[in-house]
């Protein structure tokens, strides 16, 4: 199964936006929870929500038990399809409706889709029968959940229908919305994505959770994690990516997806667990630069490390 981000598509076919211009005039919910975390501190104990997401072959099935309200929401994330999925979250700006967001999306106008909403978490890219626990800060609103894998015949996945939409109720202050946290002890190292990179540990351990922050001075970025196979090396993805940059078929990806976190804007955080087999991966991001229109990963933002 090779991965295909519908961004890169979207790069070779020249229909790359300048993401950084589209991103100015939206909402940006998540721009203050850097600065307001730093003053509201970590003590704070927040009454979580729960959204199950189920991705299948090709749908989601979203449940809110009962109606999921504003603040910290436990987002788990059940990949049951039989390819690789991933649950992205999108806010949508007061006043764009569903049907209009859809329409954008299945239009390619990336422009107006970055318009219309905010990338909000959610998780990353995961492989078949495989489950991503996240947690995100999110205000009341209308989310979607979109998967953005593309497979060999070239269609996204939300063309083929993994495209849904739920409700948050309710309203909370920036500074609440930022103070909370999960319930279960948090590592205290925190992993960063900025300047085509990551600052992480070496080493991440099974059943923990850690904190994702975007601390870029622009950029919108996620983080992927890539377990490799066996024989394969991180210069191995690292070459794997750069092919994705020239016309024609990379080959197959020499790495397992294994979940993640999904995009959010440049000030934002949120948490993942890592519940993945012990081995050797990779840590990428697939959000297009607004001055190239290449994959990150592409321009080196893949980084190797250990889970034990």
């Amino acid at each position: 199964m090779r991965i295909r981000h519908l961004l890169v598509a979207a790069y070779r076919a020249r229909a790359a936006v300048a993401l950084t211009a589209a991103f100015a005039g939206v909402s940006v919910i998540t721009a203050s929870l850097a600065a307001a975390s730093a003053s509201a501190g970590w003590s704070h104990e927040a009454e979580s929500h729960t959204v199950d997401i189920t991705g299948v072959d090709f749908s989601f099935r979203i449940n809110t038990h009962g109606g999921a309200e504003a603040g910290l929401v436990d987002i788990r994330f059940h990949n049951r399809g039989q390819h690789d999925h991933q649950a992205q979250l999108f806010r949508l700006n007061d006043g764009v409706t569903p049907d209009r967001f859809k329409a954008d999306l299945l239009s390619g106008n990336l422009g107006s889709i970055f318009a219309d909403s905010v990338p909000t978490g959610g998780a990353a890219i995961l492989r078949p029968r495989d489950d991503q626990q996240v947690w995100d800060a999110l205000q009341g609103g209308t989310y979607a959940v979109v998967c953005f894998v593309t497979g060999p015949d070239g269609v996204p996945h939300f063309a083929k229908g993994m495209l849904g939409f739920f409700p948050l109720k309710g309203t909370v202050s920036p500074a609440k919305l930022a103070a909370l946290r999960p319930h279960e002890r948090v590592q205290r190292q925190v992993i960063t994505a900025h300047d085509l990179t990551y600052t992480m540990p070496k080493v991440l351990f099974r059943n923990r959770i850690y904190t994702f922050e975007d601390t870029d001075s622009q950029d919108v970025h996620e983080i992927n994690l890539g377990r490799l196979m066996p024989g394969k090396s991180v210069a191995d993805a690292k070459a794997y990516f750069a092919r994705l940059a020239l016309p024609g078929d990379p080959g197959p990806a020499p790495f397992w997806s294994e979940g993640g976190h999904g995009a959010i804007l440049p000030g934002g955080h949120g948490w993942f667990r890592v519940d993945d087999d012990p081995g050797r991966y990779v840590a990428f991001c697939l959000v297009p630069d607004d001055q190239t229109g290449l994959p990150h990963a592409a321009m080196g933002m893949v980084v190797g490390f250990d889970v034990r």
